[in-house]
């Protein structure tokens, strides 16, 4: 079933170049960012976030004058790189499940040690016709 509330006009690059604006640059997936900033000889790395491409597109439009530069003070800024700071964080996250997992399991052994003493603290044997002595 087709969301009339929620469809989306195709990218259309020869559009956006006749008309450029930062809501429709804002509204595009990081695929049609490239495109652009391929149209325009903007140099970036494959690997950037769609921000980061985001950003050089505008301050390259802004540069050109084909927007206004008031348009970099109400952009929204990129973030600064923070893949170890990340990466730091999930190990240190990490290790605090395993640690509570442990300590689960610690109190789980405890409890079951604490039920066979509380019953006595031996397994009585069987004997060979099955009853307990």
């Amino acid at each position: 079933m087709l969301d009339i509330y929620n469809f989306k006009m195709p990218f259309n690059l020869d559009e956006f170049v006749a008309s450029p604006s930062v809501e429709e640059l804002d509204s595009l997936k990081k695929s049609e960012i490239v495109k652009v900033a391929k149209h325009y000889g903007i140099e970036f790395q494959p690997l950037m976030r769609k921000d980061e491409i985001k950003k050089h597109v505008l301050e390259y439009l802004v540069d050109e004058s084909i927007l206004p530069s008031t348009v970099l003070e109400t952009a929204i800024t990129v973030p600064t790189d923070n893949t170890f700071e990340l990466k730091r964080l999930e190990i240190e996250m990490s290790k605090e499940v395993r640690l509570k997992e442990m300590e689960r399991e610690r109190e789980k052994r405890g409890k079951r040690n604490a039920n066979a003493k509380g019953k006595g603290g031996k397994r009585r044997k069987r004997k060979k016709g099955g009853k307990r002595t």
